[in-house]
């Protein structure tokens, strides 16, 4: 089949198990040769293929409304939807979403880029389905990852309560990015390898399709006798059904008379379901397949032939690489890493397989990782957080209502922090200085390079308060001094100049070095400063500044409202210019595009302050 003439799922209900299985091998096909040039979601989409496909041959989208959750793997779904054509666009600037979008498609009735919202969305559908006195089914398909996170429990006790119609599918493929963690993780396990239980339930299905004529009436008539051998062989795993949901499972997710089946018994009940697939994350590309590290998950550009993932900058070392090795050289036995599913994306491997007795993975649990540390901070330890900036929105209450309040010393490392790219706007980290600001207690920072990296690391250990340290997604150069510590909240002068004062800190200060020097050119000096401490600022320094009653910019990859620049406007009647990032959401595509497409490039800066100084003279 030619998948870019897909146009919409309904073709499905036509093909035979054999066409099934054919169109599965063709989309994996079309997925590793299209991924491999764009980079994108790839374990995850391999591993979902016959159950898409299932999902789709049995329901009618978009009547019937379907809900990835996190949704990076819904690229199967979009292909169903007649999305494929699109691909060679995926995840760049104005191109294909590595999500579902509702302005994408009629086929995507949800949004999400952040894990466990499913299933409180999908019971939001449904609720709201049965006051329009609609009939269309709900499906929300979810990780065994991501069902460990607190909001799906919270939804699950809801929907046992209301006894809605809906169809949970839980995608258990044993892993998240990396394996996963956890006592819901581990009840799973004992279900997956009940194999008493597997078998009985195998063979009672093939004797009753043997038997003429009674055979599928009977099968159907032992619901009760299938609910007793759950009792007998999963005696600890019936917590769904506890619940309130019918629990059918665990199947075959790449068998399509098994998905077929089960999907089918699902749509004709009247209460919600949960139907456990089991599949495997990576399947049909052996380099995915034998991951467990998450290498595969989210993946760049690669050579499909030898799994060889294409590096850009080979002689540049990652921030989160940089930090986690500032970590392993600063170590003290009181250094606790702890991380919420995020071992491989933090670099915390390396610094797990040293210390495994000071490392802990929390699972997909943001709010859990931070109080957890907040605890062991009041036990005498010193907590590293590590969490990607759109993650900690999850834990804002955690850090205002625990850390800060009781002003404990935790230290939080906010990776992925300004323009991310491809993910789009669930994944900028352009609003942790807006929400973390106002925050009383805490010590906020961003460094300028490796070296200052290391020593705000050191700073923060041997400093008895909330510390915040922000880096990018970006590669740099890693050079290594002895660490020293930097005196809290002052900033550093890295060029001079009487024309005006030029505030940025992060990646922007090697930035901005580009930029004086342009402006030099144009026999205009500006004094470039590291603003490396965000909160407390160095009110010696800005006073200074002030005082010269010159041009005042801040330059800032993070939104103007709440940012460096607008809280020191609050401190001054002086005019100040805040280059940041607008009130809007900003979408995906590379860095460079966007930072040109809100005229935060260096090229834009530099001719805004070149008009803002000659105006000004």
């Amino acid at each position: 089949m030619n998948i870019n003439e897909i146009k919409d799922p309904k073709f499905l209900k036509k093909l035979s198990k054999k066409e099934l299985q054919d169109l599965s091998t063709d989309i994996r096909k079309f997925l590793i040769t299209s991924i491999s040039k764009t980079g994108g979601h790839l374990s995850s989409n391999l591993g979902i293929v016959e159950l898409t496909i299932a999902i789709h041959k049995v329901f009618n989208s978009p009547k019937d409304k379907i809900i990835f959750d996190v949704s990076h793997q819904s690229y199967v779904h979009k292909i169903l939807t007649g999305r494929a054509p699109m691909f060679d666009t995926l995840r760049q600037y104005k191109g294909l979403s590595g999500f579902q979008k509702i302005s994408e498609s009629k086929h995507d009735p949800y949004e999400a880029g952040h894990s466990s919202t499913s299933l409180s969305a999908a019971l939001g559908l449904a609720i709201g389905r049965d006051m329009n006195k609609e009939k269309n089914h709900v499906i929300a398909i979810i990780g065994d990852g991501s069902i460990s996170n607190g909001i799906c429990y919270e939804a699950l006790n809801h929907i046992g309560e209301t006894k809605t119609k809906l169809i949970i599918i839980l995608n258990d493929n044993n892993m998240s990015i990396s394996k996963n963690v956890g006592a819901l993780h581990n009840h799973l396990d004992k279900i997956r390898s009940a194999k008493d239980y597997r078998n009985v339930k195998t063979k009672t299905k093939e004797l009753m399709s043997h038997i003429p004529i009674l055979g599928k009436p009977l099968y159907k008539g032992i619901k009760n006798l299938k609910n007793n051998f759950k009792k007998i062989y999963l005696k600890e795993g019936l917590i769904f059904e506890e619940l309130g949901l019918n629990y059918y499972g665990p199947i075959n997710g790449h068998d399509f008379d098994e998905l077929e089946l089960y999907l089918n018994a699902a749509k004709k009940s009247n209460a919600p379901v949960i139907i456990h697939v089991i599949t495997e994350k990576g399947k049909g590309y052996p380099f995915a397949e034998n991951d467990r590290q998450g290498k595969w998950h989210g993946v760049g550009p690669f050579d499909k032939d030898s799994g060889t993932i294409i590096n850009n900058n080979p002689d540049k070392t990652s921030w989160s690489e940089i930090v986690s090795d500032s970590i392993i050289r600063l170590m003290n036995k009181d250094i606790v890493a702890i991380t919420p599913a995020m071992e491989n994306g933090s670099k915390l491997t390396k610094f797990k397989q040293m210390f495994p007795n000071n490392f802990i993975d929390v699972g997909i649990a943001e709010e859990h990782a931070l109080i957890l540390a907040n605890a062991l901070s009041l036990e005498n330890k010193i907590p590293f957080v590590s969490i990607y900036s759109s993650f900690l929105q999850r834990g804002y209450d955690e850090v205002l209502h625990d850390i800060a309040r009781m002003n404990s010393h935790v230290i939080i490392g906010i990776d992925r922090c300004g323009i991310v790219g491809a993910d789009g706007e669930t994944h900028q980290g352009i609003f942790d200085l807006t929400f973390l600001l106002p925050i009383p207690n805490i010590i906020i920072a961003s460094p300028k390079d490796s070296i200052e990296c290391t020593n705000l690391i050191k700073t923060a250990i041997n400093t008895k308060s909330p510390f915040c340290i922000r880096y990018s997604k970006n590669k740099i150069d890693y050079k290594k001094t002895k660490p020293t510590e930097i005196k809290i909240g002052t900033w550093e002068q890295i060029t001079e100049g009487s024309d005006g004062t030029l505030i940025t800190y992060g990646d922007f200060v090697e930035e901005s070095k580009e930029i004086i020097k342009k402006l030099k050119k144009d026999k205009i000096n500006i004094e470039l400063v590291n603003a490396r401490f965000l909160k407390p600022i160095d009110t010696e320094y800005f006073n200074k500044i002030i005082k010269k009653n010159k041009p005042i910019f801040v330059y800032e990859e993070s939104m103007k409202v709440g940012s460096l620049g607008s809280y020191l406007k609050t401190i001054t009647n002086k005019n100040i210019t805040i280059f940041g990032i607008p009130d809007t959401f900003v979408l995906q595509g590379k860095r460079e595009e966007l930072l040109k497409e809100l005229e935060l490039d260096t090229n834009s800066i530099y001719k805004k302050i070149k008009n803002e100084i000659r105006k000004a003279k």
